[in-house]
């Protein structure tokens, strides 16, 4: 990690540890979302029908399985407006909202059509007007020149951006507040609070909510019922993040691109918009926008465009194929070039796998093979796709005899007998702040903290181990884990602060690399991009306590720094002292992100 790098991290860790950062503004974000009713109401037709074939959709969907990094949780595949593909990682769910991150930003750019056409909004419009009463008595010299099109191509320049929100309570004021750090249009400066501004300046026109706004003009139409959006502390949405729907109705959005605006006979948006938007209105070389930026949409480098969040929330729009290819995930990739877009783009490019008219002639095992390989898709494994054993089972099997291979079966065996011992036994830990359950990520980004694990006790049922873990203000209960013996993922919602976490888990019995047991658990928040592991290691009388998340913070700093992390305004000098020696710093940040404690087991 460079230099600069850590040393914002190092300032933005500190102000971490402290938990004072956000805890006389924390507004609770999640609520307790629900299932929707269908599966977006698509024809559903196999992979030939429509000209493609199922075994290079497979070859697609195992390399995203496959790929270090990717960790898809669900996908929809769209060939004329047909559902040819759909897969969940288990215990992802495709019926319940999963978070956009930043795809959103490319629906505010619809809205932002559609009051554009209806002339409540004009693009050379400058943005200091319309907020005269927020504007500073002295603001920066250049922020008069800033205008709505400005923010739609992120090139506003504004310094105020998507992490120093977390600590700010008046976004609009900050933002018009802020240094501009180039003449506004001239540059390229990825920032969530300029799709922020367009959803203020939306919900000031109209005389309604953004989200009462889309909904009437397009969510309705394209029957999207099952939506929520993230505001800031004033009540307005936040734009360029925060919205959840299913990964159905993320698939409508970008059919109703490729239609060309239009939704079942039906003009929704104006077919002028479509185009100007999903062209490149700005580029800059050697960036994340290298291959050009519209109206807050990414263009590729095959002809097509996507709209993008980070961690792997997108949705691949494919003129020259007719395809819509929408995903979820808990990628490690900030921007939209990444491996998952790598893969997706081979499986395009192939002209091998494409037919201009529908394949007669074709085996049918083959789409069955690709529809049984999703069926049984799970998070973080590859696709099964033949019986047959790979090559590296037949190494291990073949070469390595003293480590017996376990089945299935056995393992669910080895976790029943686990928790019959561990049957009311208690571990206490040393003090600590390293948190509980709360991946560091989704602390980050709504400021919304852990404190430490101060014990976990263990209670063995009749299906399923139950692990609770203690700590915060007196030492109460701060999440109940169910780990079901069979291997099959068990449910949990989390409540923290009035936000609500729909988790998934799975956990198993086995032993590290020196032979110590370790119980595993994941813990998948199935509404986020983020998961985390607890990893208990038994040796002796003594118990280490080990979290791993994924995505990682570390790296979601490493890659989008200028994203994720604020300046905070002064840190420590030890801490900034400890930035200037590159291995200490990138020691202190991995034993922060990823914290391992050690206790002291009792037995019933």
């Amino acid at each position: 990690m460079e230099i600069g790098k850590q040393i914002r991290a190092l300032e933005w860790l500190h102000g971490l540890i402290s938990g004072k950062e956000t805890g006389d503004i924390y507004v609770p974000q999640k609520p307790r979302l629900r299932p929707s009713e269908n599966e977006g109401g698509f024809e559903e037709l196999l992979p030939e029908q429509v000209g493609v074939r199922s075994k290079g959709l497979l070859k697609m969907f195992s390399g995203l399985s496959a790929a270090k990094g990717v960790n898809p949780h669900s996908a929809v595949v769209l060939r004329d407006g047909k559902l040819i593909a759909k897969a969940n990682w288990s215990p992802y769910e495709m019926d319940y909202p999963h978070v956009s991150h930043s795809l959103c930003k490319s629906i505010v750019s619809m809205a932002v059509g559609l009051a554009v056409e209806e002339k409540i909004l004009f693009l050379t419009e400058k943005v200091a007007p319309i907020f005269k009463e927020e504007m500073p008595k002295e603001p920066h010299k250049l922020m008069k020149d800033v205008t709505v099109r400005n923010l739609l191509t992120m090139s506003s320049g504004a310094g105020f951006n998507e992490a120093k929100a977390v600590m700010s309570k008046n976004w609009v004021r900050d933002f018009l507040s802020s240094e501009i750090k180039f003449q506004p249009g001239t540059d390229f400066h990825y920032n969530s609070l300029n799709t922020y501004m367009l959803s203020a300046i939306l919900c000031k026109r109209s005389g309604m909510s953004l989200s009462e706004y889309l909904n009437q003009r397009i969510f309705r139409p394209l029957g999207i019922k099952n939506f929520y959006w993230e505001k800031c502390p004033r009540g307005i949405e936040k734009g360029g993040w925060g919205l959840y729907m299913t990964v159905f109705d993320y698939a409508k959005l970008g059919q109703l691109y490729l239609n060309g605006g239009v939704w079942n006979g039906v003009r929704i948006i104006s077919e002028s918009w479509v185009n100007t938007s999903t062209s490149r209105q700005i580029v800059k070389g050697e960036s994340p926008c290298r291959q050009g930026y519209g109206f807050q949409i990414w263009l590729t480098r095959n002809g097509g465009y996507v709209f993008s969040g980070m961690l792997g929330q997108n949705v691949f729009v494919f003129p020259k194929r007719n395809m819509v290819i929408a995903v979820t995930a808990g990628s490690e990739a900030v921007f939209p070039d990444c491996r998952a877009a790598d893969i997706i783009g081979g499986f395009i490019d192939n002209d091998e796998n494409f037919s201009d008219t529908p394949i007669k002639e074709f085996r049918y095992s083959e789409a069955a093979q690709l529809r049984n390989a999703l069926a049984e898709a799970k998070f973080g494994e590859p696709l099964e796709i033949s019986p047959k054993p790979t090559v590296a089972e037949i190494l291990r099997q073949k070469l390595v005899p003293k480590k017996k291979l376990i089945s299935p079966e056995e393992e669910e065996n080895l976790l029943t007998q686990a928790a019959e011992i561990l049957n009311g036994a208690e571990i206490v830990f040393e003090e600590n702040n390293s948190g509980d359950v709360l991946p560091m990520l989704i602390q980050a980004m709504s400021g919304n903290f852990d404190s430490g694990t101060e014990r976990v006790k263990f209670k063995a049922g009749k299906e399923f181990l139950s692990v609770t873990i203690f700590g915060g203000d007196g030492g109460s209960a701060l999440a109940r884990i169910p780990v079901r013996y069979d291997g099959k993922p068990a449910y949990f919602e989390l409540e923290r602060r009035g936000d609500v976490y729909r988790i998934g888990v799975t956990g198993n019995f086995t032993a590290d690399e020196d032979g110590k047991p370790v119980l595993r658990i994941m813990l998948c928040f199935t509404e986020t991009a983020c998961t985390r592991l607890l990893k208990f290691i038994f040796e002796g009388e003594s118990v280490t306590l080990k979290f791993r998340d994924s995505p990682s913070l570390y790296n979601a700093i490493d890659e989008g720094a200028e994203i994720l992390l604020p300046v905070l305004k002064s840190a420590s000098r030890k801490i900034l002292d400890a930035a200037l020696e590159s291995d200490i710093a990138d020691y202190q940040i991995r034993k922060f992100l990823e914290p391992s404690i050690t206790g002291t087991i009792k037995m019933q």
